[in-house]
């Protein structure tokens, strides 16, 4: 939109009222992608907080499942941002889906926990199932890595025929 403001300020007549006509589906189109992101936030983080909401996803994926989801929360959890919570939270939902599709497990296990000495919050999705086994990661996979790139955060994904551990990593800002 600044693009466009710069724009109309060079030109006259037509072509400034088409950039004016631009600039407003422009901004039309933010509000809708805002929208859309604002409704993309589980309500469940905002009713529960993080450690609930996650105990709340790994009771409904349960029950719904029949595989046991353990929970473990361990420390007091640093304040995150509204951003942050929404990433651990949607990656934890992502591993324990992916293990429940692909992985044929008997049990899962999601872990929060809080480093002490420097804040640091890690969760972790780990089951037992067959692991990776060679697959070629999916768009779940795929997605897990762009919502840790945005938080600037460390995904790590290890698999081998025991099961497969994913663990997000992120420092408080």
């Amino acid at each position: 939109m600044l693009q466009i403001d710069r724009l109309s300020r060079l030109v006259d007549g037509e072509m400034q009222t088409e950039l004016a006509e631009t600039r407003e589906q422009a901004r039309s189109s933010l509000e809708d992608v805002r929208d859309i992101a604002r409704r993309l936030r589980p309500e469940a983080l905002d009713d529960l907080g993080l450690a609930n909401a996650l105990a709340s996803l790994a009771n409904r994926l349960s029950e719904s499942s029949g595989i046991a989801i353990e929970r473990h929360v361990e420390g007091a959890l640093p304040q995150l941002s509204p951003e942050a919570e929404v990433v651990f939270y949607r990656v934890a939902q992502e591993g324990v889906t992916n293990a429940l599709r692909h992985a044929e497990p008997t049990r899962i296990l999601v872990g929060l926990v809080t480093d002490p000495a420097t804040g640091e919050l890690s969760l972790t999705v780990r089951d037992d199932g067959r692991g990776i086994n060679g697959a070629q990661p999916g768009a779940g996979i795929q997605g897990m890595r762009e919502r840790a790139l945005l938080l600037g955060a460390q995904l790590d994904i290890d698999s081998d025929s025991e099961g497969t551990t994913v663990t997000l990593r992120a420092s408080p800002r």
